[in-house]
């Protein structure tokens, strides 16, 4: 079977995990390989009750004849498999960026043709017995598809399925979904594919709940992004600062309950190290008399302002905030303000006048980011403190902060290994975060990374050290000058120093304003054609086919329109992917009655224009009060 070892080479190259499942499967009692002399091969799945016929096709490849619960079905021609699966191919039509769910592998004909075409944006394959799968691998060359860097395999078990389809399933317009079902497959075991229909149905739920999440979060970022807009232009980039820390250790200080042990030892590094500490902890900081040199923020939620609002002298400290960071923070603190972004919407027209900004990693929270600022920076070792990921003593932050007084709820509490070798109490949500240090240092073996948070969960990949043997091992000898390196890049990097820049922004906030009342009219003017034809519709009964694509084609004149505009896309991206989801639903249906569908479609565009329109409108006294905020401070 040369043919195994041929395709396990790929798979163990470009998928290890599903490489040793097939190993141990290979070697497992589910497994029983029989000679035959009427076929090449009997393959009996003892688990699934499944039989497996391996026959030569009259172009001699393979084709299987699989038997479950006395019905059994041939999975492929039994005369050209290949040509069999180049024509399902090519009525499948695959389009780019189409996100494509394989139900069915057989012996994966249809797939290597669907790999060799490479049309697709993301392929999921499903197949739900690994006895198949395992067939395939063994009379089949599938080299083109286990090759291929865009296919994610679901082999046996169905429980990655629901996680799988939340990572890499993309619900937007761009990305159309579509299923490539294996017939056979689907004929003989046709609960066992509802089933998996149902799982995936739920999956795709989800999504569209998250989707409802980023929307919100969205229109926050977008607001947030152009209230900031004149603090942007007369900062730095973060950029700017990546590479000038390098073999300098970075201390990152979060706001866990375990800060309180060793908070006050922080005193003891300055000038030894970079501090650095998230929005979250810079109150308990500050109460303990000491001053961070970077405070990180990301947050654009209001609730983020609580941890700043009420302090009354502002450190003499770098901001470094996302460039939706919540508006007001930027206008509480002093003039010491960077920019990273997450690539969020938006943030495309600035990098129009700045140039690109190398954007920051993130896991969903800010402690994440400001790791990444500090590995950027060229930091080393990298120093975690307050870093618990985990409860302590029924708390979830420490002394002085905005959630000192926050109480643990009892549910959805999972127990996991504690830096002590103990275990600690987490929730879904900070094992998220856990996960994601656990990944990212473990993709950047080049740096120490320390855990000195005397408490909270085991991180992967850290050395566990109490922070008093952190100095006198990585610090005591140090003597840096951490703000002359900070002020050295920050006064240099001023944008608005340059005249040629200040216009650029100028001209582009102006042309910015014209295309927005532009836009705000053209979408005027759609609406009361949209109207007039949903006027004209309640008065007929029928209309003709010649009719409906002339008004149509007049309704989506205007599109063309709204098309040629630079920078009205930076104000919707992302924000009305629901209202569009549902006109492609519509005009993807089959209607019998032309009236109806010209109905329906008027109906749900007009729902999409109106929301377009009143986006552009409050979007335009954003912008408008941003540009003169930019003035006032550039005269």
């Amino acid at each position: 079977m040369k043919l195994f070892e041929k395709n396990m080479r790929v798979l163990k190259s470009n998928n290890k995990s599903l490489y040793k499942k097939i190993r141990e499967y290979k070697n497992s009692d589910e497994l029983l390989i029989e000679d035959s002399s009427e076929v090449e091969k009997i393959i009996k799945d003892k688990k699934n009750n499944i039989k497996i016929y391996v026959e030569k096709t009259r172009t001699d490849n393979y084709t299987i004849r699989v038997e479950n619960n006395d019905k059994d079905i041939y999975f492929h021609s039994k005369y050209d498999p290949v040509r069999e699966a180049k024509s399902k191919i090519k009525n499948f039509k695959p389009k780019d960026k189409k996100q494509v769910f394989a139900l069915g592998f057989g012996l994966g004909y249809h797939l290597n043709e669907l790999a060799d075409r490479n049309k697709y944006d993301r392929i999921i394959i499903i197949e739900p017995f690994m006895s198949i799968f395992y067939t395939a691998l063994n009379f089949v060359d599938l080299r083109k598809v286990l090759k291929s860097q865009k296919i994610i395999y679901i082999i046996g078990s169905m429980d990655p399925l629901f996680d799988v389809i939340r990572k890499y399933f993309s619900l937007t317009l761009e990305k159309e979904l579509a299923f490539l079902e294996h017939d056979p497959s689907h004929n003989l075991f046709e609960d066992k594919y509802k089933d998996i229909y149902q799982q995936i149905r739920k999956g795709i739920n989800y999504k569209q709940v998250e989707l409802v999440t980023n929307i919100k979060s969205a229109r926050q970022w977008r607001n947030n992004i152009i209230a900031n807009l004149p603090f942007i232009f007369k900062s730095p980039k973060a950029d700017d600062f990546f590479g000038e820390f390098k073999d300098i250790p970075a201390i990152c200080v979060s706001a866990g309950p375990s800060l309180d042990k060793n908070i006050n030892d922080i005193k003891n590094a300055e000038g030894k190290a970079i501090i650095m500490c998230v929005g979250t902890a810079l109150k308990a900081l500050l109460k303990n008399n000491i001053n961070p040199d970077i405070v990180v923020s990301m947050d654009g939620n209001k609730v983020n302002f609580e941890h700043f609002k009420d302090i009354e002298i502002i450190p003499d400290a770098y901001l470094f905030a996302e460039l939706g960071n919540y508006f007001e923070i930027q206008d509480k603190w002093n003039s010491k303000i960077t920019f990273f972004t997450m690539k969020r919407n938006f943030s495309g027209w600035i990098e129009n006048i700045k140039g690109e900004y190398i954007p920051i990693n993130t896991g969903g929270t800010v402690a994440h980011s400001m790791v990444d600022l500090a590995y950027k920076f060229g930091a080393d070792p990298i120093i975690l403190m307050g870093q618990d990921l985990a409860f302590s003593k029924n708390r979830t932050h420490a002394s002085g902060t905005t959630y000192e007084d926050n109480k643990i709820g009892e549910e959805n509490l999972v127990e996991v290994e504690a830096v002590d070798g103990g275990t600690v109490l987490t929730n879904k949500s900070f094992l998220s975060m856990i996960s994601y240090f656990n990944n990212y240092f473990a993709k950047r073996p080049g740096r120490t990374y320390i855990d000195a948070t005397q408490g909270g969960a085991k991180i992967d990949h850290t050395l566990v050290m109490e922070f008093s043997e952190v100095i006198d091992t990585y610090l005591v000898n140090n003597n840096i000058n951490v703000r002359k390196i900070l002020e050295n890049n920050f006064g240099g990097k001023l944008d608005t120093r340059d005249e040629s820049i200040n216009n650029r922004v100028i001209n582009q906030f102006k042309k910015t304003l014209e295309e927005l009342e532009k836009a705000i009219s053209i979408a005027g003017e759609q609406l009361s054609l949209i109207a007039s034809i949903e006027k004209k519709l309640s008065k007929i009964n029928s209309i003709n086919e010649s009719e409906t694509k002339r008004l149509e084609k007049e309704v989506l004149s205007f599109e063309k329109e709204l098309n040629k505009l630079d920078y009205i896309s930076y104000f919707i991206e992302r924000i009305l992917i629901v209202e569009s989801m549902h006109y492609k639903e519509v005009t993807s249906k089959f209607y019998l009655d032309k009236k109806q569908k010209l109905k329906e479609k008027m109906k749900y565009y007009r729902s999409y224009r109106v929301m377009y329109l009143r986006e552009l409108e409050n979007s335009k006294k954003l912008f408008e009060k941003a540009y003169q905020d930019y003035i006032e401070n550039n005269q």
